[in-house]
Parts: C-alpha cells; sequence; structure tokens
C-alpha cells in the first residue's frame, strides 16, 4: 500500500509540473514583447529630446574650453581640447549623455513633453538642485517650473538665450 501511494503522488508532481512549463513559457514571451515595446518608445522620446536640445546646443566640430571643462559637438564633454569630431559622432555622443540623464527619471512616469523638458534642462545645467528628483516624484509642476525659470545665469550673467531656452522648456509642461 506504501508503495501505491508514493507513486500516485509521484504522478501527481509530474502531472503538475508539466502543466506549469508551458504557463511560464508563454508569460516569459510576454515579457520580451513588452520590453521591446518600451525601448522603441524610450527611442523616439530620446531622439525627440535630442532635436528639441539641438535648437539650442550649436554644432562645434573642434573642441573648445567652456567653464570648468572642454566640450565639443552638441555640449558635451572632453578630456582633449585638440579633439575634432564629425557630426554624426556628436549626435552619438549628445545621445548618450541623453540616456544617461533619463536614468535620473525612469523612475516616474512622466509626460513625454515633460521628460523632454526636464531632460533638456539637465542636459544645460549639468547638475540639477538638489530638491528636483523630489520635485519631480511628487509631481509639483509648478515648482519645477519655478526653479527652472532660476537658471537664466551664466558667467554671472543673465544671458537672454538662457531665458528664451528656460521658456521654451517650460512651454513643454
Amino acid at each position: 500500500m506504501r508503495d501505491s501511494l508514493n507513486k500516485s503522488w509521484n504522478f501527481k508532481v509530474k502531472k503538475e509540473s508539466n502543466k506549469k512549463t508551458p504557463l511560464t513559457k508563454i508569460e516569459t514571451k510576454k515579457v520580451v514583447v513588452a520590453k521591446k515595446e518600451t525601448t522603441t518608445k524610450v527611442e523616439k522620446i530620446e531622439e525627440k529630446a535630442f532635436n528639441f536640445i539641438k535648437n539650442f546646443e550649436w554644432f562645434r566640430w573642434q573642441a573648445y574650453w567652456d567653464y570648468r571643462h572642454c566640450s565639443i559637438g552638441y555640449w558635451t564633454t572632453t578630456k582633449n581640447c585638440n579633439e575634432k569630431i564629425t557630426e554624426e559622432e556628436a549626435r552619438k555622443r549628445a545621445i548618450e549623455k541623453i540616456k544617461n540623464i533619463r536614468k535620473t527619471f525612469n523612475l516616474y512616469s512622466l509626460d513625454d513633453n515633460l521628460e523632454i523638458s526636464l531632460i533638456s534642462f539637465v542636459y544645460n545645467v549639468w547638475k540639477p538642485p538638489k530638491n528636483f528628483r523630489w520635485y519631480i516624484k511628487n509631481n509639483y509642476k509648478k515648482a519645477l517650473k519655478n526653479l527652472m525659470i532660476k537658471y537664466v545665469y551664466a558667467w554671472w550673467k543673465k544671458l537672454k538665450w538662457l531665458e528664451n531656452r528656460r521658456r521654451a522648456e517650460i512651454n513643454l509642461f
């Protein structure tokens, strides 16, 4: 009798595991499809952000001294102030910089235009204020606008082109 119980118990476990295996495979396929769709959306946002930023950051094929470091292309950093670059390479570096900035915002579900605006702001100021992330997380758009509009100074001077950029970024909200 004991042998017959063990056999039936073993049979049931094997039968249940056979049922679970196909379900697991189907769920895995669904996750992969969702990742592909998300990747396409991410690439579109990065491309839109680059096109928006390109309106304010002009292309420079030769490195130049910019405040505390050398910049090149669309205002990306370089260690070599003698470096020269093609526009395609500059675009790749700018997109890479945008991807790094997006890591800051990936935890929150943001409207595409709001995300592009914030990417452009961080791209320009390099290091946003400490409370910036908290405002985003708590959806304080008015506070974000008020904070961003203060960043219109460079070299201790208020610059018209920075005011225009901030207004364009805020208009995306």
